[in-house]
This record gives C-alpha cells, sequence and structure tokens, in this order.
C-alpha cells in the first residue's frame, strides 16, 4: 500500500502506512491464498480496501483504543487495523489478527 492524499478543505489530509504493514498484508495474502484459494485472497484484499477507505474519509468513526490510537475491523475477516490521526495525516501502523498479542505492533510510529 501506498501513501494517498486527498484535499480536504484547506488542508491535505494524507494517509500514511508503517513500512511493515505492507508485510503484514503479504502474509496474511500468503495464508489465505494457502488455505482458500486466490479467490479468498481477493475478498479479504478488497474488504482491507474499502476500510482502508472509510479509515481516510471518516477516521473518527472508529472508537479509541488508548490514546490516540484507533481500532477498524473488518467485518468477515478476524483482523483489525490500529491507526492514528494527527495534523501530519492518518498513519496506520498495523494490521493483525484479533487473537494476536495486544501488543504486537503499538510501538510502531
Amino acid at each position: 500500500m501506498e501513501r494517498a492524499e486527498e484535499r480536504a478543505g484547506s488542508r491535505v489530509v494524507g494517509l500514511i502506512f508503517h513500512r511493515l504493514v505492507q508485510q503484514d498484508l503479504r502474509v496474511v495474502l500468503r495464508y489465505y491464498e494457502k488455505e482458500g484459494g486466490s479467490a479468498l485472497a481477493d475478498r479479504f484484499f478488497r474488504e482491507l480496501d474499502t476500510l482502508v477507505h472509510e479509515i481516510e474519509n471518516h477516521p473518527t468513526r472508529f472508537h479509541k483504543v488508548a490514546g490516540n490510537l484507533r481500532r477498524a475491523d473488518l467485518e468477515r475477516f478476524p483482523y483489525h487495523l490500529l491507526f492514528t490521526e494527527g495534523t501530519k495525516g492518518i498513519r496506520v501502523l498495523v494490521l493483525r489478527h484479533h487473537r494476536r498479542n495486544p501488543n504486537f505492533g503499538i510501538q510502531r510510529k
């Protein structure tokens, strides 16, 4: 995933992914492709893409889990994104399984 920007009023809102999110995504896609084929991996990716757009357009819709850290759950898969919103935009820190250690990825900046 790359950096996405859009104009919102007079300020630029950016969506920035931590460099390890791409690695997180590759692991999940490989798993779903192995377990259910490319169709399942594609469904996961499409749902994730939809969630990313929701985060970009309505970040405050998602609940805070600690400080400025917010969590956005996928609907059909047991994964979520953790992100922060600041003056420079939205930073997605981690894609992780619901059962993963709750501390995994929160140290990412």
